[in-house]
């Protein structure tokens, strides 16, 4: 028997339908649907839930389905539970590396901004220059590409070190059953953790922005104008870490499990994301350098991620 007939019988015995199902796995029913078909099959994490629903073993939903897959599996890479343990703990420890590097790629315009209002004269200071406008644009650029070295160092370094497993990104994966239930469970730990980061990652983005709003509302003095900017800047660079640190470890996950953005179709379309994200960076740097106006290119990297995620999608259905 194949895992969809398995699928539709275990249903159908426990007096469910397709929706039912679908509301107990957190999924639409048209993916129940297409499971049954044999049209698509589900993610790990959802035989586990299955099994679990149903109080089978997931080898009873997988066995068939594993041997008309013998052929395939001869191009998987093989991953021992030694290697999947060292990923993980290489992806926790790479994680607030990378936030913290992209931390600083955000704040690192904040002193050139705060150095440029400084060299004009303000109502504030009495109409006086509190510095030189060639030593304050000296001191801000020194600083942001302080900041900036220190990021790219961090990045290197930490993806010299997970370079080694790259091919998790990019290749079918045969990881022994013991593990990925070792890995589905860690998963499910760490979800509340995920889901909470996410949102404080997320409601910190938004409140960033009542700073600037508020001060622009009352206020028309320049200098009170930037430090909304930095403000915005400093929230955003701390909404984004939450958002990096958690969507890395949650990767790590998904990696080893082959579900989410790591599906077989999916990591066909994750190819392009290289050169796509070197082209947002270039662009980036390319338009705050000439422009001078950093205080507002980061806004680049927002929308970047949206068009990203619609690209993915629409490569990942292309090559599902």
């Amino acid at each position: 028997m194949r895992l969809s007939e398995k699928i539709m019988d275990l249903r159908k015995r426990s007096g469910w339908s397709q929706e039912e199902l679908a509301d107990r796995l957190g999924i639409s029913r048209q993916s129940v649907s297409k499971w049954e078909t044999g049209e698509s099959t589900p993610d790990i994490d959802k035989i586990i839930r299955m099994s679990e629903l149903w109080n089978v073993s997931t080898d009873y939903l997988l066995k068939e389905e594993e041997a008309l897959e013998q052929k395939s599996s001869q191009r998987r890479r093989q991953v021992s539970p030694e290697e999947a343990e060292d990923f993980l703990a290489l992806s926790r420890e790479a994680a607030p590396r990378i936030a913290t590097g992209v931390l600083l790629c955000i704040l690192s315009p904040v002193c050139l901004l705060l150095m440029g209002v400084l060299s004009e004269k303000s109502r504030i200071f009495g109409n006086v220059a509190l510095i030189p406008e060639n030593v304050a644009g000296a001191i801000g650029l020194v600083v942001l590409l302080v900041l900036v070295a220190i990021a790219v160092a961090v990045f290197i370094t930490t993806g010299m070190r997970l370079s080694k497993y790259e091919y998790m990104e990019k290749e079918w994966l045969e990881i022994p059953k013991d593990v990925v239930m070792m890995v589905a469970g860690e998963k499910e730990n760490f979800a509340v953790t995920f889901r909470y980061s996410i949102t404080i990652g997320v409601v910190l983005c938004i409140v960033g922005v009542i700073p600037l709003v508020v001060l622009s509302i009352f206020t028309e003095d320049d200098l009170l104008l930037v430090v909304g900017v930095c403000a915005l800047l400093v929230f955003v660079a701390v909404g984004v870490f939450f958002l990096v640190h958690a969507g890395m470890i949650h990767a790590s996950y998904d990696k080893l499990l082959q579900t989410g953005d790591y599906t077989p179709g999916r990591k066909k379309a994750e190819k392009f994301s290289g050169a796509y994200w070197s082209v947002v960076v270039a662009i980036y740097l390319g338009y705050s350098f000439l422009t001078g106006n950093w205080g507002f290119s980061w806004i680049i990297f927002p929308v970047a991620g949206v068009l990203y995620g619609a690209i993915s999608a629409v490569l990942g259905a292309i090559f599902h």
